[in-house]
């Protein structure tokens, strides 16, 4: 399999792990949501702009697993996860708000479900290598080695 066929491979497995991931993230921040008494708005254009992001956030690391080393790629992935806490937290704060007058349970539940959706930021790098393996990007043992960076 030629690199760009692994590579188009590996773009297409961060799209379907961005997307996946990104669909059960935007459900925890829906009951995060509620269970935190706040409002109950929804919007496309916010769940598309979230599910937008972690498959973006996914596309240099899962393109890097098809052409770069493993190293390479974990650091991508990882840097792609890390890159989604910055808006998760702004998301976060912003939908639900203050605790004050929640109560014991609502506290808790908004503490697990909110985990859960940060959960999906460390799941996420995994299931889209796992994904890229799957598709084919991952080149396989004996193949054609990728050139190193500066290699005549």
């Amino acid at each position: 399999m030629s690199t760009l066929t692994r590579s188009a491979a590996a773009a297409a497995a961060a799209i379907v792990a961005g997307v996946a991931v990104g669909v059960l993230a935007r459900i925890l921040m829906r009951l995060t949501t509620v269970a935190a008494a706040g409002d109950a708005g929804f919007s496309w254009s916010g769940s598309a702009g979230i599910v937008t992001l972690y498959v973006v956030a996914m596309i240099p690391g899962a393109v890097a697993v098809a052409v770069a080393r493993r190293g390479v790629a974990v650091a991508l992935l990882t840097a792609g996860s890390i890159f989604l806490c910055v808006p998760a937290v702004g998301v976060a704060s912003e939908e639900i708000g203050d605790l004050g007058d929640l109560g014991t349970v609502g506290t808790v539940a908004v503490a697990v479900l909110g985990g859960a959706v940060f959960a999906t930021l460390v799941v996420l790098p995994v299931v889209t290598f796992r994904f890229a393996r799957r598709f084919g990007a991952v080149p396989r043992p004996g193949a054609t080695p990728v050139a190193r960076v500066g290699a005549p």
